[in-house]
């Protein structure tokens, strides 16, 4: 915090108390042993690096006793996710509960489906076309970010803002921090963010091993965490600090005005509704529309576990068909009829197989890679 002449006050604790991280590596260990951790003081009192460390060290430039030095260190260690995830503030995220903010903080999508559906900005994808699959482990310097992305006087705007809302989106993190070099290779001035995918840092099944459950549930857990961390936190204080608006950096929806059919995947799980027993009885089914879809557009059923596989091919029939529901597992405003055109075994296409076509995840509503509907229709089966 700041005092009336603008000097910034650290809010620290005595070195001799109990509750003190001296070093870089007692900082790690608190990390993981609470799970996330904000880096400076916020709403909630006591949850913060900043307030279990000596004011005195910080901006020493000492590596040993400077928090401020050890961000660099611990993001460079891969022990622990360091970046704009906390009210787009720094903070950390351990390896074992990445997964469930990803989950929860992503809503079911890969950037590449988030994409499809229309939900992120082109800002936002010029940044993370840098990190596609065949640069999946690339690390690059902030300043190369945003001049490869397009970012500057004569190009896009709000490059901070962009990547902040990525790394709140656990799409980037800062996977290190490091000297620029000169033509004869020697680092020179200061250290600079270096940014990566949490899937390079810790592979794509992990950071995704949380997707089997359901956002929500990913959400209760991340708040049942805080109140054994902070019990004292009011429930609008952990939503504020710890959770995301879903309108947050990116693009609402709104009904495009194209003219060809789409062909989408579109996720069920049985546990929530009995589709098989559905479309035993009828060829033509009410379902909840969350996405741009126009009659006449193709939609690929996904079955989520037991089967995990892809069962039935529907054509929307009907679209935009208001319709107010609500219950433990489904929000609904908008609902669609769609018609049943062909139905699959369980396991032919199953997750492993439509894997290899890009589809990472069918959290969500999501566009059917074309490489992918090729395939069905030329296999047969």
């Amino acid at each position: 915090m700041a005092n009336e002449s603008g000097t910034w006050i650290m809010c620290g604790v005595a070195r001799e108390d109990p509750a003190c991280i001296h070093t870089v590596e007692e900082a790690i260990a608190y990390i993981n042993e609470v799970g996330f951790l904000p880096l400076f003081k916020n709403e909630i009192p006591g949850f913060s690096l900043e307030e279990r460390t000596v004011s005195e060290d910080w901006w020493t430039g000492d590596p040993e006793r400077d928090p401020w030095e050890w961000r660099e260190r611990i993001a460079g260690s891969g022990r622990a996710a360091y970046g704009k995830f906390f009210d787009r503030k720094a903070g950390f995220i351990s390896r074992e509960w990445f997964p469930y903010f990803a989950n929860y903080r992503r809503d079911g999508y890969d950037f590449d489906a988030l994409w499809d559906d229309e939900k992120a900005s082109m800002r936002q994808k010029k940044i993370m076309d840098l990190f596609a699959e065949e640069n999946a482990d690339a690390e690059i310097y902030s300043f190369e970010v945003k001049q490869n992305a397009g970012f500057g006087k004569d190009g896009e705007k709000n490059f901070e803002g962009t990547i902040t809302d990525l790394e709140m989106k656990m799409y980037l993190c800062m996977r290190d921090f490091r000297q620029r070099k000169n033509r004869k290779g020697e680092n020179y001035g200061w250290s600079i963010a270096i940014y990566s995918t949490p899937e390079h840092l810790w592979g794509y099944d992990h950071v995704t091993s949380a997707y089997k459950e359901e956002p929500a549930e990913s959400w209760r857990r991340i708040v049942e965490r805080m109140h054994v961390i902070c019990p004292t936190a009011a429930e609008a204080q952990i939503s504020r600090v710890i959770g995301i608006s879903k309108a947050g950096g990116m693009v609402p929806r709104r009904k495009s005005g194209r003219t060809e059919a789409k062909d989408w995947i579109i996720p069920a799980n049985p546990k929530y509704y009995d589709v098989i027993g559905a479309f035993e009885k009828t060829n033509v089914i009410t379902w909840k529309q969350s996405s741009d879809i126009h009659v006449g557009d193709m939609i690929y059923m996904y079955m989520a576990a037991p089967y995990s596989s892809i069962l039935y091919k529907c054509r929307a029939a009907e679209v935009d068909i208001p319709r107010q529901y609500e219950d433990q597992n489904v929000t609904m405003k908008m609902s669609m009829t769609i018609e049943l055109l062909e139905k699959y075994k369980p396991g032919v296409w199953s997750f492993e197989r439509i894997r290899q076509f890009g589809v990472y995840a069918v959290r969500g509503p999501r566009s059917m890679p074309k490489e992918l509907k090729r395939e069905m229709e030329n296999s047969g089966l």
